[in-house]
């Protein structure tokens, strides 16, 4: 087992690193070359207003994704302190973003909407699924759907409102995104980002608001 997976934290120095200090790809990829042992770093999911940033990775023991949280040591210098995060909670930035319905800025993975209540999280996925389909069946329709445009990398649960967030890395750009995952009143599903819950994807022969249940 490595020192950050069993201690879930470390701290690192961009001097030690060689890197600049300089915030963006120098800083991601000294992410990854401290964690590089026991987890690959996918992107950042997520940066708070105080500079915290969070970081998708996968374990490279048991596959399940986690949250690599980056914040600042308050010494002068250039330390930092690297946290794994198993489930989404409030202490992992999330993406900024606005309520679909009443416009109010979203920095939380909480499942309501603070300002008016909006369920922006519905059908995310449970233990037994959702609309009669297993977790497994659901995570497929999402493949599906999203085939071509997105590599689903996997499930992370939530801390609020249960239920887990997908995540998926946009094949054009390399960027990783969180997928927002609603069922409709016809038990059809609606798959949008985190930031536009409104963009639509465009599967082949399908119609991109309906993810289909496999066969």
């Amino acid at each position: 087992m490595g020192v950050l997976r069993d201690s879930g934290s470390t701290k690192f120095n961009l001097d030690s690193l060689g890197q600049s200090g300089a915030p963006g790809d120098d800083l991601l990829d000294a992410v990854r070359e401290t964690a590089a042992s026991e987890y690959e770093v996918f992107g950042e999911i997520g940066r708070s207003p105080d500079g915290t940033v969070a970081y998708l990775a996968r374990d490279r023991h048991d596959g399940k994704l986690v949250a690599l949280r980056l914040s600042r040591s308050p010494q002068p210098g250039s330390e930092y302190l690297l946290e794994v995060a198993k489930q989404l909670d409030a202490s992992v930035p999330a993406p900024a973003g606005a309520c679909p319905r009443c416009g109010a800025p979203l920095r939380s993975w909480g499942r309501f909407c603070t300002q008016c209540g909006f369920d922006q999280w519905t059908g995310s996925g449970g233990k037994g699924g959702l609309g009669g389909q297993s977790a497994e069946e659901l995570l497929a329709a999402v493949k599906q759907a999203t085939a071509g445009k997105f590599e689903i990398l996997g499930q992370m649960s939530r801390a609020q409102g249960g239920g887990v967030v997908y995540f998926a890395r946009e094949i054009a750009t390399g960027k990783v995104e969180a997928l927002r995952l609603k069922q409709e009143k016809d038990q059809g599903y609606s798959i949008g980002l985190t930031n536009v819950l409104q963009r639509a994807l465009d599967p082949p022969d399908q119609d991109p608001r309906k993810p289909r249940r496999p066969k």
